[in-house]
């Protein structure tokens, strides 16, 4: 058995008879032949350059700054160096805890300088002549000097470690015998930022403890336990380790290193020696890992080799498009890289593998899944990653509420908001600062289970691994479909609203729903009954019970209402605080933004501004005692902006077991609405559930349901076409449930409508969910189609030449409308996509591909090598929200396919 010293001088040797795939323009003349670089069409698609200086070296939305290489499901990302710096280094490690991200090192980390013993010349790699690059899957630094020629490559190799081959080239025509030296300092400071640069990570995370020392050949990061600080969570037995194939010596200090090492090369030859880096969350993980990289470096060749093919095969199967420009395939192969670098292999309480929104976004890291996410990823993913497009779809699913739940038994077929590495303490689990079960998300899964079922089948041949893959699923899905009935159906007429479950963030213990108001409202005490005020700070009220919750409504002058529900609700759309919601800013919230409160935004006041043109209310305002306030205090002006402010206010009902018994079982809230892109939703769920009856094998549980789904989807649909679509404005709307006095739903209306499409909040991306969903009829497409393409509503290319992007999140003409607003201006991309397949189903093709255009040229780094982003922004196509991000990637490649053509 060889020792690992023997082992590099074999892989040197056996290098040199290779001949390293020579090729005449490789040896300049000199009858040797050099490594060859690997290279791609595809060379620096994504910006992975970068040199950290701070822990958490943040942007101003709380993204990491630079853009690191990770791949395979690993735990970890690798920077090319910013500068000369940094040659010979992979150093600017991101390391991924638990639920987070942060950089451990800066670009001259475990950097390599050389020395020939022979001759006594050292060799700093700053100073070569420099090709430093990525292709897709590595990471290439080719350093040229005027006595060695050096080559490094770094790709994944497993799910927890990746692999730097150094391959150095004696240009002399004397041996060498070389002594090697790689040292590092991990990064001094712990945060970025005007109020926190200069902080060191010993004294703003004083129980972090860092310490770095070796091993044999090579070196460990062991850290301190880490938990409930928002920035960094691991386990006191986490662990960091970097392993040479050569005999390494290490002098260690607390945070810095010294390596040594010797090798020879012959003049005119090559040798190689590889280092591997793994983040291993605990003694288990380090156990294993150590046994799989003795088999990788005892045969690095090979997983290097089947880490290429790998991506060799990504670019294959998912680079179908023979229409799409070159510059259209890059952006492409960015958006597979951005969703493949999001790629977490099973750790902690999750089974198997999944994706997250964004590895360098802040609250988006770790190993967090959520369910709207997860469905786009998957449908995106399925061609050209299809075993990690199932693996995220089941991450969803292992979470599924059963009827024997400990928290829950009422759910039964729930999906949870937000899954983390470990559970809460709640669960069983080692707790979690980001598990979220307020609320679920729209239910697009049975779209995106169908469309990994016809790629594997189709695109991969794999027609026995689809069939398992939809019969394990289907049951599933069919649970979570009947949830939605039971659960969130308060008026039981199939189509469901969307809502909040039962949770401490919206009920009181023994369940009644609670809110919080801010009133200077002398009457406040008068209206609501003393025993449903549950705290009182200030001018701050928390109030319980759906009774009082209404009569602050009808009765009190509030300034602001704070809704637990409300804000589930809006979270369980997929759409947080979209204007259809109730969301609009008002003058306390301009108060409250104002850098200068002497020269605040006035614009911030949308309320006002929407009461002066829909009720005729006088917004003029004035400067009084350190807070702005509207100067026409008369009482019939005031009712005005009442009247303004009800058109905004949403009511909630308590859904309750045994058709709303008043003594049944409580079983979550639903918001008195029903929105329209759920009904669109829910009537494509239907069909596809209808067609997967037919598909899945005999035995099946729900096979026997097809006619049923099959009569579901009719009814949605001809529900959606009669009482969601507004002839006056040509959109379709959600409606509001209709409302009595003391806050109950009486019967429909006469139509069988559950009440009125709510006009008055204007026109947002719901409008086309009937549209993408097939649900709507042809003349009401054509009439959408036609606000879609409107330059003051959607199309805002049309209106800002050269530098809009397309639709959306609130039409311009929408009183909610901001172009930084997260949900009521800002551009996403699902629902851009949503949008373009919505044209493309209904004739208008042609137009969609123009819009796509106009996203690919106007959108900020979209063509170039920045990130792909959470939204952009529609009048500038400036890039906001999380870099990477994920649902973006996922429907940039799916435009890819539809709708980028030469």
């Amino acid at each position: 058995m060889f020792s690992k010293s023997t082992l590099a001088i074999v892989i040197g040797a056996s290098i040199l008879l290779s001949g390293c795939n020579s090729n005449d323009n490789n040896n300049g003349g000199s009858g040797f032949t050099l490594p060859v670089a690997p290279t791609s069409e595809f060379t620096n698609v994504i910006d992975r350059t970068g040199n950290p200086t701070h822990l958490r070296d943040y942007d101003i939305y709380s993204n990491l700054k630079y853009n690191a290489l990770i791949d395979n499901g690993a735990w970890h990302g690798h920077l090319l160096p910013e500068d000369a710096a940094g040659y010979g280094s992979f150093g600017g490690i991101m390391q991924v805890t638990q639920e987070y991200a942060h950089f451990m090192s800066g670009e001259a980390f475990d950097k390599l300088t050389i020395t020939d013993k022979n001759s006594g010349q050292t060799y700093n790699l700053s100073d070569a002549k420099a090709k430093v690059y990525s292709i897709p899957g590595a990471l290439v630094q080719v350093l040229e000097l005027d006595d060695i020629h050096v080559q490094m490559v770094l790709r994944f190799v497993t799910n927890r470690s990746s692999l730097v081959e150094t391959k150095i080239t004696n240009l002399t025509d004397n041996d060498m015998d070389l002594s090697l030296e790689w040292d590092g300092e991990l990064v001094k400071y712990a945060r970025s930022g005007e109020d926190y640069e200069n902080k060191t990570v010993a004294e703003y995370y004083p129980e972090y403890k860092r310490q770095i020392s070796a091993i044999d050949n090579g070196i460990k990061i062991n850290f301190g336990d880490m938990k409930n600080n928002w920035a960094i969570r691991s386990d006191a037995d986490a662990e960091f380790r970097i392993t040479r194939s050569l005999k390494t010596r290490t002098i260690a200090n607390e945070t810095s290193f010294t390596s040594f090492s010797e090798t020879q090369v012959s003049a005119k030859k090559t040798t190689a020696f590889y280092t591997a880096y793994s983040n291993l969350h605990n003694a288990n993980e380090v156990a294993s890992e150590i046994v799989k990289l003795q088999d990788v470096l005892a045969t690095p060749t090979s997983y290097m080799n089947a880490s290429k093919k790998r991506w060799d095969g990504y670019l294959a199967n998912g680079l179908t498009n023979k229409d799409a420009t070159p510059e259209q395939a890059r952006v492409a192969v960015k958006a597979m890289m951005t969703l493949n670098g999001n790629w977490r292999s099973a750790a902690g309480d999750i089974k198997q593998a999944t994706v997250t929104p964004s590895v360098t976004a802040r609250w988006f890291s770790g190993n967090l899944t959520w369910p709207w996410d997860s469905w786009k990823q998957a449908y995106a993913m399925a061609h050209f990653n299809p075993d990690v497009a199932m693996d995220n779809i089941r991450t969803v699913f292992q979470e599924q509420v059963q009827a024997n739940d400990k928290i829950r038994p009422q759910d039964k077929g729930y999906l949870l908001d937000v899954l983390t590495y470990t559970k809460p303490t709640s669960r069983g689990g080692a707790g979690s600062e980001n598990w979220n079960e307020r609320n679920t998300k729209p239910s697009l899964a049975s779209w995106s289970v169908m469309e990994v079922y016809h790629a594997l089948a189709n695109d991969f041949g794999r027609q026995q691994d689809a069939q398992a893959f939809i019969d394990e699923i289907y049951p599933k899905l069919v649970s979570y479909h009947d949830w939605w009935l039971s659960n969130r159906d308060h008026n039981q007429n199939g189509v469901p609203e969307y809502g909040a479950a039962v949770d401490p963030a919206h009920n009181t213990s023994d369940g009644v729903m609670y809110v919080w108001v801010e009133t200077k409202d002398p009457k406040f005490k008068d209206i609501i009954p003393s025993e449903d005020i549950i705290k009182t700070d200030g001018d701050h009220y928390q109030v319980k019970g759906m009774a009082s919750y209404n009569k602050i409504l009808d009765e009190v002058d509030y300034m602001n209402l704070e809704v637990g529900a409300q804000e589930a609700a809006g979270w369980e759309s997929g759409m947080d605080n979209a204007a259809r919601f109730g969301f609009i800013y008002n003058i306390h919230d301009m108060n409250k933004q104002a850098d200068d409160i002497n020269n605040p935004d006035k614009n911030v006041d949308q309320l006002g501004r929407y009461a002066a043109s829909s009720h005729g209310f006088d917004n003029s305002m004035a400067l009084n005692n350190g807070a702005w306030d509207y100067t026409n205090k008369d009482a019939a002006n005031l009712a005005k902006l009442k009247l303004a402010k009800q058109d905004w206010e949403v009511r909630f009902a308590e859904n309750r077991a045994n058709n709303n018994d008043p003594a049944g079982q409580l079983l979550g809230f639903s918001m008195l609405q029903e929105s329209v892109d759920q009904a669109s939703y829910m009537y494509s769920d239907n069909k596809y559930l209808a067609e997967m009856a037919g598909l899945v094998s005999d035995g099946v549980a729900g096979k026997e349901r097809a006619q049923e789904f099959l009569d579901g989807a009719s009814k949605i649909k001809t529900y959606i076409n009669q009482c969601m679509f507004d002839e006056g404005t040509g959109f379709f709307y959600d409606i509001h449930l209709n409302v009595a006095a003391d806050g109950t739903t009486p019967a429909p209306l006469a139509n069988g409508c559950a009440g009125e499409p709510i006009v008055a909040r204007g026109r947002g991306p719901e409008g086309w969910s009937p549209l993408f969903n097939e649900a709507a009829t042809q003349e009401h497409a054509d009439k959408v189609i036609a606000v879609m393409r409107d330059q003051d509503e959607f199309n805002t290319p049309d209106k800002f030449q050269n530098t809009g992007v397309p639709l959306p999140t609130a039409s311009q003409t929408n009183p909610a409308y901001g172009k930084d607003v997260y949900w009521r201006g800002r551009v996403w991309l699902d629902q851009v996509y949503f949008g373009f397949r919505a044209m493309d189903n209904y004739g208008y093709k042609q137009e969609a591909i123009s819009m796509a255009n106009e996203l690919f040229n106007n959108a900020e780094g979209m063509t170039g090598n920045m990130p792909i982003r959470e939204n952009y922004n529609p009048e500038t196509g400036a890039v906001q929200g999380a870099s990477n991000f994920s649902w973006s990637a996922a429907h940039l490649y799916m435009m890819y396919n539809g709708f980028f053509t030469k």
